[in-house]
C-alpha cells in the first residue's frame, strides 16, 4: 500500500483556491469557441489526452514587447501552453487557475505560456488589465501558430515537458482542481 505525503500548507492553499475557482466558473470542460474538426474532437471532453500526433510543432511567436520567442527559449521547464482569446468566456475562466498553477508549482518550475489568438496588442493589454495573468503572453496575429499547433477552438491546452515534447492536450476549457489533471502537471513536473 501506497501513501501519499502530506500537503504543503502552501500547496493545500493552492489546491483550495483552485477549487473555488472551479466552483465559481461553474462546470468546467466549458464549450470551446469553434468549430472542431474530428481530431480536435479526440482531445476534448473532461481529460486531457495523449498526444499522438508525433513531434512537437514549431512555436514562433512574439511578445507583448516585440520580442520573437520559440520552444527552444523554455527548454529546461515544463510548460502549459494556452491557445486564448480575449472574446472566449472559457479562456477568461482559467487565467486565474493558471496563476494558481504556477504558484502551486513554483518550485519545479511550471511555466505558462498564453498565445493569444489574433488580436491587437492593445485589445490584449486591456484585457490583461482586467483578468490578470502572471504566464508569457504571447501573440499569434497571423493566426499560423494556432493552425500549427492544430488548435481549431479555444481555449486549447498543451502540457510540455522540460525536453520539449508535447505530452498531453485538450481542448476546451479544464478544470485544473480534478485528479486527472492534477496527476498529468504532476507528472510533467516530475519528468
Amino acid at each position: 500500500m501506497t501513501t501519499t505525503p502530506p500537503l504543503s500548507s502552501h500547496r493545500r492553499e493552492c489546491l483550495l483556491k483552485l477549487g473555488a475557482l472551479a466552483a465559481l466558473s461553474g462546470s468546467a470542460g466549458g464549450i470551446a469557441h469553434a468549430v472542431q474538426p474530428s481530431d480536435a474532437k479526440e482531445a476534448s471532453g473532461g481529460k486531457l489526452n495523449p498526444w499522438k500526433r508525433g513531434a512537437t510543432p514549431a512555436l514562433l511567436a512574439q511578445t507583448m514587447d516585440d520580442r520573437k520567442v520559440t520552444l527552444k527559449d523554455y527548454l529546461g521547464k515544463p510548460l502549459i501552453l494556452n491557445f486564448w482569446a480575449s472574446y472566449c468566456g472559457p479562456c477568461r475562466l482559467e487565467m486565474p487557475a493558471f496563476n494558481l498553477l504556477m504558484d502551486l508549482y513554483s518550485d519545479k518550475g511550471l511555466r505558462v505560456l498564453g498565445v493569444n489568438h489574433g488580436e491587437m496588442p492593445a485589445r490584449v493589454q486591456q484585457f490583461l488589465k482586467a483578468v490578470p495573468f502572471n504566464g508569457d503572453v504571447l501573440l499569434d496575429r497571423s493566426q499560423t501558430q494556432m493552425k500549427a499547433w492544430n488548435a481549431y477552438a479555444l481555449p486549447t491546452s498543451f502540457l510540455i515537458d522540460a525536453k520539449g515534447q508535447v505530452r498531453w492536450w485538450h481542448v476546451g476549457e479544464i478544470d485544473w482542481t480534478e485528479w486527472d489533471a492534477q496527476d498529468k502537471l504532476q507528472r510533467l513536473v516530475d519528468a
